[in-house]
């Protein structure tokens, strides 16, 4: 992971690392992808429909943080009557070994955005589901735009806890200093989008959202803390910081909930969907 300047910053890649060295509880955790918003991003991304008529061969799709593939099952349900080659990739050894048991005739190479081993101009559409955040920097995207063909897209896929339930608002205090301390960005502000601006030169179209998706999932109590006690900068924590999040969200779920006996039975999620086109 580079910064700015193109400098290394291991702490992100030390938090990924530890923070998901358990590819199984990653998988079991981590929330599936709504197939309507999988489908609209796909479509806005021009992977739908128009495919086999505009290209005469087939065409190749790069996933950046693949882990375990959660979002490329999806992405695969919704391409299966399309002439697609996917090919998944992630950093980490443990996460492509489970990831193969998986989706066994599912390409996946293990490497970092900085540094893609795939040809130039090679795929024509790159997607970052659930990762663009670790790797938000000047180097992945010029390493992006590389294996880009003229012309090729580059989607962002986010699916986040809706922070703006006052319940989650609550946690979400606790956790923005962390992915601040880890120069971590997540799309709740438009600043994240800054990034773009730090190649010297401009390397895609100016980016595109859609907004209007939202998800809900069955929970439990149990559901949500292990949720929460997954994410990177609990997991790689210290003992001292995944004890505070454990007394926080008891004492939010005591506040929000037992107290008012009411039952925690859903977990709400923001989805966040982006995309651009190489410019050059």
């Amino acid at each position: 992971m580079s910064d700015e300047g193109g400098q290394e910053r291991p702490s992100i890649f030390e938090c990924v690392r530890k923070g998901f060295a358990s590819a199984s509880n990653y998988e079991k955790v981590r929330p599936d992808y709504p197939i309507n918003a999988v489908k609209a991003f796909l479509q806005s991304l021009r992977l739908l429909g128009s495919v086999k008529t505009v290209r005469a061969d087939r065409v190749k799709i790069l996933e950046l943080g693949s882990g375990t593939g959660k979002f490329t099952r999806v992405m695969l349900e919704v391409l299966k009557d399309e002439d697609v080659q996917v090919i998944a990739s992630d950093p980490l050894g443990n996460m492509c070994e489970h990831f193969k048991r998986l989706l066994p005739d599912t390409e996946i190479i293990q490497c970092v955005a900085e540094n893609i081993g795939l040809p130039d101009a090679s795929v024509d559409v790159v997607i970052a589901s659930q990762s663009f955040h670790y790797f938000a920097n000047a180097t992945a995207l010029e390493e992006i735009n590389r294996v880009l063909v003229p012309g090729g897209l580059f989607g962002i896929f986010w699916v986040m806890p809706d922070f703006s339930t006052p319940w989650m608002a609550e946690l979400w205090k606790f956790f923005a200093p962390l992915y601040k301390e880890k120069s971590i960005i997540l799309p709740f502000e438009e600043e994240w989008k800054n990034v773009f601006s730090l190649t010297p030169r401009k390397l895609f179209s100016d980016v595109e959202e859609d907004l209007s998706f939202s998800h809900t999932l069955p929970s439990s109590f149990d559901e949500d803390y292990n949720y929460f006690a997954s994410a990177s900068v609990i997991a790689s924590g210290s003992e001292s910081t995944k004890e505070s999040l454990r007394e926080l969200f008891n004492e939010v779920m005591k506040k929000h909930f037992k107290e008012k006996g009411i039952e925690l039975d859903h977990f709400p999620f923001k989805i966040f969907l982006y995309w651009c086109t190489k410019a050059i």
